[in-house]
This record gives structure tokens, C-alpha cells and sequence, in this order.
């Protein structure tokens, strides 16, 4: 009866030695780490002190210097990793059945859809959960990823184009956002029938940043024969305040297609000299194996619905 009784209590203690052990292994230091999990240093030397002496393997090579990772160790941290992922999934599953869709939810969003997707989708949802919570992290796409893999977001929305082919991540398509040349009203070039790149040169190009290999085919159809050619005078990631220096100066902006609609009193389109040249692929990524809360799930849903209606 007594074995019974405590083998619920040592598995949980299992999982949060495992997780005091990823946290030194990514520290280095005992003292980093124990403040890390919120332990006494001398708490958290016993607990790791137990995990090797329950392993019987020997994880860390201690110095003046800190700790470092044995082959052994090695080894360990990539199940260790692994097990505390399914046991924070479990949790998590556990709730989701015991709650359903009340509660929250925490989206990233990359600048292009927090400025075109997004209203259309926090307006859709509001409608169909008035009573959910809906948390916004904005900002550059790649640290909404490491916010996404360090289990901080629900879901984000981005451009995968940007990210190197994973397997660990899920991701279903939103809207594809093409590009479009703006200018203040009243722009020097806007009675033009055509752009010449040497006009492009004269006044600048703002834009997002983005990749050589996105920026090549923009590049390409406005005319320069490479990336290092292409003009870039301003690279901004929040396209509200790169919208702003665009009515406020003769610098011209490559944004999305429907930017000028936002403001016709302050910003025109200007013509594409080139063929139609897609902007941003806007997909929601979620992480591989971890399951979408029914909320999350809705809110994916409502943002393909959203970004359909965008494109017809």
C-alpha cells in the first residue's frame, strides 16, 4: 500500500528534477539555475545531486567556472527535454478537457498580419467568445517563433519563408498579401504611368525586413538586377509608423496592396512597374504534438475565414 501511495508523488518529483537539470544544463551555473526554478541553491544542489544518484550516471563536470554537460548528460538532457514537453501536454490537456474554450489565449502576430489580418480576426472572435481572454504578443517573426518553442504562445502568424524547414512545427495557410508601391499624396511620381528604378533611387524605398531571398523577386520586378541594388532608405518593422514617414515625406513604401485604401486622403498607390509580386504567406504555426486548445483552434479557423474573405 505504502509503494502505491508514493509512486504518484516520486513521478512528480521526477519531472521536476528533470526540469532542474534542463534549466543547469542551459544556465551553466548553479546559482542562475536555482533562481531560474525559484529553489535555495542549496535545494536545488540536493535535487540534482538526487537525479544523478537515482540515474546513477554522472550528468555534470563541475569547475570554478560552472558546470558543463558529460556525454552522458548529453544524452539525458535530449529525453529529459522531451518528457518534460509531454508531461507539460498532459497538464495542459487535462485542463482543456476540464474547461473546454473558457479562459485565454496567447497569439504572436509578425508585423504584415498585425496590421492587415489581425483586426478582421480579434473582430471575428470577439463576436463568437466575447467571454475568452485574448493575449497579443507582437514583434519580429523569428522571436515569436523562440516564444512559440519555449510554449509562451498558443499559436503565431508569420511568413514560414523566413524559417529554416522544421519538423517540430505545425502550420496551416492563412492569406497570401501581395505588394504594392505608396506614396504621400501628391508624390512627385504620382502622375507617372511607370517607375524607372533611377526614380526609385531618387526618393527611397521603406519596407519590413525581409530576407534576401524574399527581397530578390521584389527586387527583380521594380527593375534592379539584384538585392544590392534595390534602394532600401528606411527597414521598419511596424508598419503603422512606416506608413506615417511615407505621408509625411517623399520616401516611397513597399506595402501591402491594400495599404493606400487605409487613407486616401494621405497615401496613393504609385504603379508597379513589374508583374504582381506576392508580399508576405501568412501562415498560424503552432508547435507539432501539442494540442490546440479548442479556442486556439477556433481562432485559426476565423483567421482562414478572415483571410479568405481579404482575397476575394
Amino acid at each position: 500500500m505504502r509503494l502505491a501511495q508514493s509512486a504518484p508523488q516520486e513521478t512528480d518529483v521526477d519531472i521536476k528534477r528533470l526540469t532542474h537539470f534542463i534549466a543547469l544544463a542551459e544556465e551553466g551555473r548553479f546559482a542562475a539555475a536555482a533562481k531560474r526554478v525559484h529553489l535555495s541553491q542549496a535545494a536545488f544542489s540536493r535535487s540534482i545531486q538526487a537525479l544523478e544518484s537515482r540515474v546513477g550516471l554522472r550528468l555534470f563536470d563541475r569547475s570554478s567556472r560552472g558546470v558543463d554537460l558529460t556525454s552522458a548528460g548529453q544524452t539525458v538532457l535530449q529525453r529529459a527535454r522531451s518528457l518534460v514537453f509531454d508531461s507539460d501536454c498532459l497538464v495542459r490537456d487535462v485542463e482543456l478537457l476540464k474547461h473546454g474554450d473558457a479562459g485565454e489565449i496567447v497569439i504572436g502576430a509578425a508585423p504584415v498580419p498585425a496590421a492587415t489580418l489581425l483586426p478582421a480576426l480579434l473582430t471575428r472572435l470577439r463576436h463568437e467568445r466575447p467571454q475568452l481572454v485574448v493575449r497579443l504578443r507582437l514583434g519580429g517573426f523569428l522571436q515569436l517563433v523562440e516564444q512559440l518553442e519555449a510554449q509562451a504562445l498558443d499559436f503565431c502568424i508569420g511568413d514560414p519563408r523566413l524559417l529554416a524547414p522544421s519538423d517540430h512545427l505545425a502550420m496551416a495557410p492563412l492569406q497570401k498579401i501581395y505588394g504594392s508601391l505608396c506614396g504621400r499624396r501628391g508624390h512627385p511620381l504620382a502622375r507617372a504611368s511607370t517607375l524607372e528604378p533611377q526614380a526609385l533611387r531618387r526618393y527611397g524605398i521603406g519596407a519590413i525586413s525581409m530576407t534576401r531571398q524574399l527581397l530578390k523577386p521584389i527586387a527583380v520586378s521594380l527593375g534592379f538586377a539584384s538585392v544590392r541594388s534595390f534602394p532600401l532608405a528606411l527597414e521598419c518593422d511596424d508598419l503603422g509608423l512606416l506608413t506615417q514617414v511615407v505621408m509625411n515625406t517623399d520616401l516611397i513604401g513597399l506595402l501591402p496592396e491594400n495599404a493606400a485604401q487605409q487613407d486616401p486622403k494621405r497615401l496613393q498607390q504609385l504603379p508597379w512597374p513589374g508583374s504582381r509580386v506576392q508580399f508576405a504567406d501568412m501562415h498560424a504555426l503552432w508547435l507539432t504534438g501539442r494540442t490546440l486548445s479548442p479556442a486556439a483552434q477556433l481562432a485559426i479557423d476565423l483567421a482562414q475565414a478572415a483571410g479568405r474573405s481579404a482575397q476575394r
